[in-house]
C-alpha cells in the first residue's frame, strides 16, 4: 500500500510539473536574477567603499604635498639662505674692491 501511494504521488508530481513547465522555468529565472541583482549590488557598494578610501587617499597626499611645497618655499627663502651663510659658513658681501669681472673672450 506505502509503495503504491508513493509511485502514484510520484506520477501526480510529475504530471504537475509537466503540466506548469513554463511556470516553473520563470520561477527559477526569477530566483536567479533576484541573486545576481543582490550580487552585483554587493560588489557595486565593494567598489564604492574602495573609491571612498582611494579618494581620502588621494586627499591625504594632496594636503602633504602642499605642506611639503611651503616647507620648501620657506627653507629656500632668499633672506633665510643669506642669514646662514653669513651665520654657519661666515660669508660675507663682496665690497666693490673685492669684485672681479670675468670676459669671455
Amino acid at each position: 500500500m506505502n509503495i503504491a501511494i508513493d509511485t502514484q504521488l510520484a506520477k501526480s508530481i510529475l504530471k504537475d510539473i509537466s503540466k506548469y513547465k513554463l511556470t516553473i522555468l520563470l520561477l527559477i529565472i526569477n530566483v536567479v536574477t533576484a541573486v545576481a541583482v543582490v550580487h552585483w549590488a554587493q560588489l557595486n557598494r565593494q567598489m564604492v567603499i574602495q573609491q571612498d578610501v582611494l579618494l581620502q587617499q588621494r586627499d591625504d597626499i594632496d594636503h602633504h604635498w602642499r605642506l611639503l611645497l611651503l616647507e620648501q618655499r620657506s627653507l629656500a627663502e632668499h633672506s633665510r639662505v643669506e642669514n646662514i651663510a653669513r651665520e654657519r659658513l661666515g660669508m660675507k658681501r663682496p665690497t666693490t674692491d673685492e669684485e672681479v669681472v670675468v670676459t669671455l673672450p
